[in-house]
């Protein structure tokens, strides 16, 4: 192979890279699906992904390079995903050069959000209000997810950078603790626990942690092991703000109202849940096109993972969901033609155990160091069975390819 082709390819499969790492995908895809482009075109690679830098070595039996790419961690973006997608498929067929491949990566790379501050506000109104009902409780605790819902999509909107974006969950996690204790104060009947875990659930690192916990299991150790501390400090500056926010509302006295909620009946679970579902479309940044597919697969997730609990008991139920979500996926995948992860995703977003760890910390705040060990315990069973159900999904069904 000539040197001038050999670099072409390399740069190519180096941008690639980067641009897999800048859509959130874990180190076991990036790895496995760089592996795979350099097996299309020709070259033998090694690549070790890690929440900031990709090393990689390339070789075609001549030439041998070594890349180290500093990278940035960031969310899930399921748009960006699909698109680079595209762009690998059309440079292996030869429908693009390379460089005309590097160029699209970077114009993808650059791209900003496709939803704008008004459907982030609609994003937490229905999260909050979806993740209400699922909780359980009255008219009264809805209507009050909804306002402080609605302000925490408020707060994020204008969130800040430097010092103070580091310290961001912890300041929404005092406004919302403080409005909740506030409106409790006034209304005595609210579930405060409820209403706080769902206005901040969008906040709660589930993915982020059930996705350190897949890293280490395919002995990505070290990408998965800083992933999951990142997530415990998320959770540990949410519970540390809702102590704080706690504590000032105690210094607020006024008197209360003698307003009496009925409880929110099964059945609006029904109603909520699509709505539920089709925001993980703003919170995975998908493209208009998958819209149905993604709404889809948060349904069928979380039907799944019901149906298996009500049989099987919560652990091997989330067993079943991630098992069902993870063949479901893979066939997707194979249909559409696109990457599993557009409903691999969105399919386990409702069942991650992110509410349970901020419940473990708040127990350990409280000096329940019982509890709290308990409830961790519980949040990594449930995060492992979630992960080992995806695994064993993708053995039931083959994918179509690592990515």
């Amino acid at each position: 192979m000539e040197k001038k082709e050999f670099q072409r390819k390399v740069k190519f499969i180096l941008r690639f890279g980067r641009a897999l790492h800048a859509v959130g995908s874990p180190a076991h895809t990036i790895e496995g699906t760089m592996q795979d482009m350099a097996q299309l075109l020709g070259l033998r690679g090694s690549f070790i992904s890690q929440p900031t830098a990709i090393l990689s070595s390339f070789s075609d039996g001549e030439e041998e390079v070594t890349r180290i790419e500093r990278v940035e961690p960031v969310g899930v973006n399921l748009g960006k995903l699909s698109k680079v997608d595209t762009v690998a498929k059309e440079v292996i067929q030869n429908q693009i050069t390379y460089e005309e491949g590097y160029a699209r990566l970077d114009e993808i790379w650059s791209m900003k959000d496709p939803y704008g501050k008004r459907w982030h506000l609609i994003y937490f109104l229905f999260s909050a209000a979806g993740f209400m009902v699922l909780f359980g409780g009255t008219w009264g605790d809805f209507i009050a997810s909804i306002t402080v819902g609605v302000l925490m999509g408020a707060m994020s909107i204008m969130r800040p950078i430097g010092l103070v974006a580091q310290l961001f969950d912890a300041i929404v996690a005092v406004v919302a603790s403080l409005v909740t204790y506030l409106l409790a104060k006034l209304i005595p009947g609210l579930n405060i626990g409820v209403i706080i875990l769902s206005s901040l659930i969008i906040f709660m690192p589930g993915l982020f942690i059930t996705i350190a916990i897949a890293e280490i299991a395919t002995q990505n150790l070290v990408s998965g092991t800083a992933r999951l501390v990142g997530g415990v400090m998320i959770l540990l500056k949410l519970t540390f703000g809702v102590f704080i926010g706690s504590k000032i509302a105690s210094w607020f006295h006024y008197p209360s109202l003698d307003i009496h909620f009925a409880v929110i009946p099964w059945w609006i679970t029904f109603v909520t849940l699509p709505l539920t579902a089709a925001m993980a479309n703003v919170n995975f940044k998908t493209n208009r096109d998958d819209w149905k597919w993604v709404t889809i697969a948060g349904i069928f997730g979380f039907l799944c993972s019901k149906l298996g609990a009500k049989y099987l008991g919560p652990e091997l139920g989330m067993f079943f969901g991630g098992a069902c979500v993870g063949a479901m996926s893979n066939i997707f995948a194979r249909l559409k033609n696109k990457p599993s992860a557009i409903f691999q995703w969105p399919g386990i977003i409702l069942l991650v155990p992110g509410s349970v760890g901020y419940r473990s910390l708040s127990f350990l705040f409280e000096r329940d160091v019982l509890g709290g060990l308990e409830t961790a315990f519980t949040m990594i069973t449930l995060a492992l069975a979630l992960v080992v159900g995806v695994f064993f999904g993708n053995i039931l069904i083959k994918p179509r390819r690592s990515m």
